[in-house]
């Protein structure tokens, strides 16, 4: 192995030497433990007569061995508290005032758009309303104008002004109508484009800043959390609304239905008793609230990745990982990623992979998921996990290292065209689009790739020890379905990321970070720009020879 955990930076990897030490950390304690217990200065409490208090043993919580592999110590770990399905895992949730979508990110201006919206709606039924009374207004005044005028005379000027006053509140009434009715409209169309919490509507850039460029990589990425633990208890609740009940009506059944009810709460108070123990114990002991109440209901947190060629949601990750390592507690929280990635280019995938092993530095546990595929750069991402889980048929591995590049050297000296290419340095240009391709240069580019190789091979390997014995068998390019590449050790089990949150919704809370898209009339334009530059680029099969000038060969992963 070239490269080791110094290399990568991987203070998370144990070496053979920290295993030792820590070994003997664990034996020296014991030991010291025995010896205590033997010279008197720790002895068990006495059933009857003069009871001694024992003596605390040596705490092991400073040693930096014994805390990178510990979970956590004896303070802080988590009492896991599980409410009922009667109050639903949405209850409770500590009176802080947040909805299921609190949002996290740069910009403002999504509420005070939601709310012009919100008043442009309610305007308009207004003006719906004063039309109908400006309406009635009007008729009766033309009403009262012909029945006081005397018949086959043209009325007094009183008359005359009344009617002309009935005239002009209808002409008012008709305007207002027309308003207030494209009022609603307006209304109703932003209120279904833009439902609440989705970016603030069509005023979301005028309030919240200029339009956001879909191209602009440096955005300030805005995030949101959604808990995810009550959506199945809801489904079955409205499951059981639409059910046909033919046994609702029996008396046997009504009993039962008590007899279950009383159990319920009886199951309830007495867990609620436990909890209120606990709470007191933990607050004799000294533990902040926050830390109780996430010791009560560890947060598991989701993060959903799915990666093209050249990484482009790499700014959502980073902000994502950034509020995990944050946010999340070392030995309580955990966070599961569910990637599908068929693999790209070596530099943005090894930014990837590195954001994940900030998780693992955090000493927070790290759950990965694949239910598709995770080959190249994604299984590189995927083997930083401490548990890799994945549906029975994704394509996982592809542990290689790859590029092409075309040469049209030889199409340019068949038709007499000149092209110049200037380098400085020896191996500037290896092999490019319009040069001349030597061997020494293709010898050149291959021990490029082979380095990357090597390189991948060593952090798959450190990333999980149990596949560096077979590092050189499994890193040959190929790849498998899950069955077969948890035989190779690559995968750890077999079950869909489905199942996996189903697991853990009991005793965790499971809550997604995804990203706030801020809708806009001019995103909207922006994005139908970059669709049609997207399937431009794609039709383009030869670039100019200009742009090969100043970018090295693409090895992807």
């Amino acid at each position: 192995m070239r490269y080791g955990p110094v290399d990568f930076n991987y203070t998370f990897v144990r070496s053979e030497e920290d295993e030792a030490a820590a070994a003997a950390a664990d034996i020296e304690a014991e030991a010291e433990a025995g010896l205590k217990n033997e010279g008197g200065q720790q002895q068990p409490e006495k059933p009857s007569g003069g009871s001694t208090t024992p003596t605390k043993l040596k705490s092991t919580a400073d040693d930096p061995l014994r805390r990178s592999s510990r979970a956590a110590d004896e303070s802080t770990k988590p009492y896991v508290y599980v409410p009922s399905k009667k109050y639903g895992l949405g209850g409770g949730r500590g009176g802080d005032g947040l909805s299921d979508d609190d949002v996290l990110g740069g910009g403002a201006g999504g509420g005070a758009a939601e709310a012009l919206t919100a008043l442009i709606g309610g305007s308009g039924a207004c003006c719906c309303c004063i039309s109908a009374a400006l309406i009635i207004a009007g008729g009766i005044m033309l009403a009262y104008e012909k029945y006081d005028r005397p018949e086959g005379s043209e009325g007094s000027v009183s008359n005359q002004g009344l009617a002309l006053a009935g005239v002009i509140v209808l002409v008012l009434a008709v305007a207002t109508f027309l308003l207030g009715f494209c009022s609603c409209c307006f209304g109703c169309v932003t209120a279904c484009a833009y439902p609440p919490g989705s970016g603030g509507g069509p005023f979301g850039g005028a309030l919240g800043g200029p339009p956001m460029d879909y191209e602009d990589e440096n955005r300030d990425v805005k995030v949101q959390f959604k808990r995810l633990n009550d959506r199945y208890e809801r489904a079955e609740n409205a499951l059981n609304r639409v059910h046909l009940n033919v046994i609702g009506d029996m008396k046997e059944v009504r009993e039962a239905q008590q007899k279950e009810d009383k159990a319920r709460k009886d199951e309830d108070k007495k867990k609620r008793e436990e909890l209120e123990k606990r709470v007191q114990k933990d607050l004799e002991a000294g533990l902040t609230i926050r830390n109780m109440r996430r010791n009560y209901r560890p947060v598991a947190f989701l993060v959903r990745f799915d990666g093209d060629m050249m990484l482009s949601s790499m700014e959502l990750l980073r902000k994502q990982v950034s509020i995990i390592v944050n946010c999340g507690r070392a030995g309580v929280d955990r966070a599961v990623v569910v990637i599908t990635s068929p693999g790209g280019a070596v530099s943005p995938y090894g930014l990837a992979a590195s954001q994940l092993v900030r998780i693992r530095k955090a000493g927070i546990q790290l759950v990965v998921c694949v239910d598709t595929v995770a080959a190249s750069g994604g299984y590189m991402m995927a083997s930083v996990g401490d548990t890799v889980c994945a549906a029975p048929f994704a394509v996982i591995g592809s542990i290689g290292v790859v590029t092409q590049i075309p040469n049209f050297q030889r199409f340019l000296n068949k038709h007499d065209i000149d092209a110049y290419l200037f380098t400085a340095g020896k191996h500037k240009r290896t092999v490019d689009i319009i040069g001349e391709v030597t061997e020494e240069n293709k010898k050149k580019l291959q021990e490029e790739l082979d380095d990357m190789h090597r390189a991948f091979k060593d952090h798959v390997a450190l990333a999980r020890p149990k596949l560096k014995d077979n590092i050189e068998e499994i890193a040959s390019g190929e790849y498998w379905v899950a069955v077969q590449a948890k035989e190779l050790g690559l995968v750890d089990e077999i079950m869909t990321s489905d199942e996996y949150l189903e697991s853990i919704s009991q005793e965790n809370e499971i809550i997604e970070i995804v990203e706030k898209r801020r809708r806009t009339v001019w995103s909207a334009f922006h994005a139908v720009a970059s669709v049609m530059k997207t399937a431009v680029d794609s039709i383009s099969s030869v670039k100019s020879p200009n742009d090969y000038r100043t970018t090295p060969p693409m090895a992807m992963a």
